[in-house]
């Protein structure tokens, strides 16, 4: 094989050096880091595949929607990706080579695609299930082949039910087992030269018991002090580490790859706050919560009958208990001078070029570094490790600029944009032991940071340009360079 690309979804370098991973030690020692950031509106695995930024091609994790009703879109795939100028998925590359091609589970890859070679889609924006959905696989004859081996398309706590965690961690386990071989077969009987492989199990270990490995990893490696949070936890992770690492073994050693490059769209980071944007608007003066009787009405009943609201207001001060639960999971009302949503790592003013709001375009420069200075004052007055910065015009006149925050917050991954009203900066109540996974849904404990993992060979590695970017459109920009692609 002459390239395989391995993606770790959530792989943490922090994590996996902390636990018995040799394999994963050997490549650490041999190959060449590089200390990539990614941003968190974006979708790592869109940029990976086509080599371009949400600027181009509208890959950001939630999208605005432009009908006036401030409220965002999830959904992101293969043919939106596709629909940008300039657009060569990374497999172009060496398909255009005269290189047979092997792809398997990349998020944001669906419907499969003719490849001479082999073509098994992956999930992600919006793709949620578990079993082989219609028109994943390429060619269409190896369906039953695949189903024969085991394999998973996917897992999602909260999308498919499970009895117990041990029960979910087993079966992400078998998930990884199952992917790894039907790949290496496949791979032998199709006569692959590029082949990229992802792995999902890896994230939604991490986001629901990120808690848990922290907690693990205040003991260093080896120091028989080490234990999780609640019984159980550390056999379960370190279970999943050596599963992984025994996998990647098998990939490289069954293979032989001449060059390879090991990735992760985000890193995951303990999840400790939760942050609501439209919060800290209201406090600016910048947008206005609706509040009314029957809000009132549905607070109390929350703070009745749900023990976690009642422990998320108790972090409330007391002058302010009354505001914070009239407003808690309220949207602002009428027409903000600025807003922002749920996953959202960013504000948009409100402008009325893009959403008919009360900015002007000749006001929107100063509305922009107004809401970047009050964000700041406050957080730095609270000790919010948070920074706003411009986002949208430092992308100049790019096709998709105008889908960009004009805001973005940048932060470490561990504070998660939610709905929370009034106090708009307060503890994640999750970030605890996870005993069940009742109420427990994606995330849980673990959410996505900013330092993902991209390692490569140290002669693919020589490719990099001083003008690459340190992000992961890297991955394409050395495999464009090693098919000597423009």
């Amino acid at each position: 094989m002459k390239q395989l690309v391995v993606g770790i979804d959530g792989g943490t370098a922090a994590i996996f050096d902390a636990f018995d991973m040799p394999f994963w030690q050997s490549l650490r020692n041999a190959d060449v880091t590089f200390d990539v950031t990614e941003d968190l509106n974006q979708r790592g695995w869109a940029r990976m595949l086509s080599g371009q930024d949400a600027s181009e091609n509208g890959g950001l994790y939630m999208r605005p929607n432009f009908d006036g009703s401030r409220t965002f879109d999830f959904s992101f795939n293969y043919e939106m990706m596709s629909a940008a100028a300039k657009f060569r998925p990374i497999w172009r590359l060496a398909e255009d080579a005269g290189d047979r091609v092997g792809m398997m589970n990349v998020p944001t890859t669906s419907p499969a695609q003719a490849v001479p070679g082999f073509y098994v889609a992956g999930g992600g924006g919006g793709i949620f299930q578990g079993g082989l959905p219609d028109g994943a696989v390429y060619p269409k004859a190896l369906v039953s082949e695949i189903e024969q081996a085991g394999y998973i398309f996917d897992t999602r706590p909260g999308a498919q039910d499970f009895s117990s965690v041990r029960d979910l961690t087993q079966h992400i386990e078998e998930m990884m087992k199952a992917r790894t071989s039907t790949f290496v077969k496949l791979a032998k009987s199709q006569e692959i030269d590029f082949g990229f492989l992802a792995y999902r199990a890896t994230t939604v270990l991490l986001f629901l018991g990120m808690s848990e490995v922290a907690h693990a990893m205040r003991v260093p490696r080896g120091d028989t002090r080490r234990q999780s949070w609640s019984e159980g936890w550390l056999a379960i992770i370190e279970s999943h580490l050596r599963t992984l690492d025994d996998c990647l073994a098998k990939l490289f050693d069954e293979l032989q790859p001449k060059h390879h490059i090991v990735t992760s769209d985000h890193s995951i980071v303990p999840w400790t706050h939760n942050v609501d944007f439209n919060g800290f608007l209201t406090e600016a003066g910048l947008a206005e919560f609706g509040v009314s009787g029957t809000t009132l009405a549905k607070s109390a009943a929350k703070l009745v009958l749900r023990p976690r609201f009642r422990a998320e207001m108790a972090d409330v001060p007391l002058r302010q208990v009354f505001r914070a639960t009239a407003t808690a999971g309220r949207n602002t009302k009428n027409q903000p001078r600025a807003f922002s949503g749920t996953y959202v790592y960013g504000i948009y003013v409100n402008d009325r070029d893009r959403f008919g709001g009360p900015v002007s375009g000749d006001a929107l420069g100063a509305e922009t570094d107004g809401i970047i200075d009050s964000f700041n004052w406050i957080a730095q007055q609270r000790q919010i490790p948070m920074q706003a910065v411009r986002y949208r015009s430092t992308f100049g006149d790019a096709p998709q600029a105008r889908i960009l925050p004009d805001v973005s917050i940048l932060q470490s991954g561990h504070a998660f944009p939610s709905i929370l009203g009034s106090h708009w900066y307060g503890r994640n109540h999750n970030f605890g032991p996870v005993t069940t996974l009742t109420g427990a849904g994606g995330m849980h404990s673990g959410q996505k940071g900013t330092k993902p993992i991209l390692m490569a060979d140290t002669s693919l590695a020589a490719l990099k340009s001083e003008n690459d970017p340190m992000d992961l459109r890297l991955v394409y920009r050395l495999t464009a360079k090693l098919y000597g692609a423009k």
